[in-house]
């Protein structure tokens, strides 16, 4: 049974990359890892060593030495927004790039078109307005970053469709462009141009009576609408974790912070630790916070940390190697949109199973070590750069046996992790054998 799901599960990968728009999807993915991954370690410096709250900085106390603590705060913050602020636009850009240029249509063209047409959905017309007369900005930046990419992968292949079916002859390309030659560029693919940016502009337009923040801001209240007060029951937060995880997996980044250090129920714990000086007895042991953020988020949204290791550890798919070396350091101060993009995670029906089922294994593990005092919950606030495996430990105060519920937690995941990546290696192996 398990082998003919395995089979099952190669099959559907195969027809999947041989679907053209697909493979443009897949293509687009890998193309931004390295923009992801240089805005990965940006984030590292950034928020981990140049803040006063992060992980490096409060354990060395930099602030207080490190000199130009303050401008290199200022600079990557900069670097940050501007690296990781533009990487949806790029997306759309490489989407529409790839699909154009799988039917020899002007790929250049439709990419630039793509970019465009998604900063259209992103203009804030709102600012034209009487309500908006005080915007700060025409443009609605946040929307651009990775919070973008979904919508701008739809974007991208859209646009690529639209100038497959609406270019009526096949692009010659040319070593050395004329003058001549851009002008016949422009006159063959003045259609799919002109249609693809009226529609996406009037698309903006008329989102922009709903929601202030355009059309990936009315998905995105859609898509918090599931996480609103799931509580302490159980059930609810594995629910909630499972689709948070989904939306990760088909490229909705982040759709709420489970940070929950403001929580009430944090709070409360926290107010009943300072109080009775141990988190032992605090008054909400289980939460979101206490179960999921704090020890089945290790390494990032999926356990990504146990990916890692897997890869390592058993697989013999160079490219996976590649990725993994270059990205455990992200992924261990939890940042772990490299992997998302550059194995790619993103929209890979073999990887996304044990992205949904490593954290769930690790909701169990936790829950059961709570309902059987076995530890005390989190009720420290932590910072989010602190690597995943050690949030439970500092968070309970030091309490070791957190420590050891977080080391199983991510041996667990990598159990699950393994059998995928030497499915992994089976598809690598069939890839070389039928080019032979």
């Amino acid at each position: 049974m398990i082998k003919q799901l395995a089979n099952q599960l190669l099959k559907w990968e195969a027809w999947l990359n041989q679907r053209r728009y697909f493979h443009a999807l897949r293509d687009t993915l890998t193309l931004l890892f390295p923009f992801v991954l240089i805005g990965a370690f940006i984030n590292i410096f950034n928020q981990a060593i140049f803040r006063k709250n992060g992980f490096i900085a409060q354990i060395y106390h930099l602030s207080s030495w490190f000199p130009g603590f303050k401008s290199l705060t200022t600079y990557t913050t900069m670097l940050s927004l501007t690296v990781n602020g533009v990487i949806a636009v790029v997306a759309a850009f490489t989407a529409a790039n790839f699909a154009a240029r799988a039917q020899k249509r002007d790929n250049l063209l439709a990419g630039l078109t793509a970019a465009v047409s998604f900063c259209l959905l992103n203009f804030n017309y709102a600012a034209f307005t009487k309500q908006g007369q005080g915007a700060s900005s025409q443009f609605l930046e946040q929307n651009l970053g990775s919070q973008g990419i979904f919508l701008a992968l739809l974007v991208g292949l859209i646009t690529g469709w639209l100038f497959n079916h609406l270019t009526f002859k096949p692009h010659s390309h040319q070593l050395i462009e004329t003058r001549r030659h851009l002008l016949n560029r422009a006159q063959e693919n003045w259609l799919p141009m002109t249609v693809t940016l009226v529609v996406f502009s009037l698309l903006s337009y008329g989102i922009s009576f709903v929601s202030k923040n355009g059309l990936n801001g009315l998905f995105y209240s859609v898509f918090r609408s599931p996480f609103v007060n799931p509580g302490s029951v159980f059930l609810n937060i594995v629910s909630v974790t499972l689709l948070s995880n989904f939306f990760w997996v088909i490229g909705i980044i982040g759709p709420i912070d489970f940070s929950g250090n403001s929580s009430v129920s944090t709070v409360q714990n926290l107010e009943y630790a300072l109080q009775h000086g141990s988190a032992w007895g605090a008054p909400n042991p289980i939460t979101l916070h206490t179960v999921f953020d704090s020890f089945a988020n290790v390494g990032g949204p999926g356990m990504t940390l146990a990916l890692i290791i897997a890869i390592l550890w058993r697989s013999r798919n160079a490219d996976f190697r590649t990725v993994a070396k270059a990205s455990w350091l992200p992924s261990l101060f939890n940042f772990n949109q490299p992997l998302l993009v550059g194995l790619p995670i993103m929209f890979s029906p073999i990887l996304a199973i044990p992205f949904l089922l490593a954290p769930m294994a690790s909701l169990l593990i936790t829950w059961g070590a709570l309902k059987l005092s076995f530890m005390p919950p989190v009720v420290y606030p932590v910072e989010r750069t602190m690597p995943g495996f050690l949030v439970g430990w500092l968070g309970t105060g030091g309490d070791w046996r957190a420590l050891l519920v977080s080391l199983i937690n991510l041996a667990v995941a990598t159990a699950i992790y393994l059998p995928f990546i030497l499915l992994e290696n089976r598809s690598t192996e069939g890839g070389r054998t039928d080019e032979a």
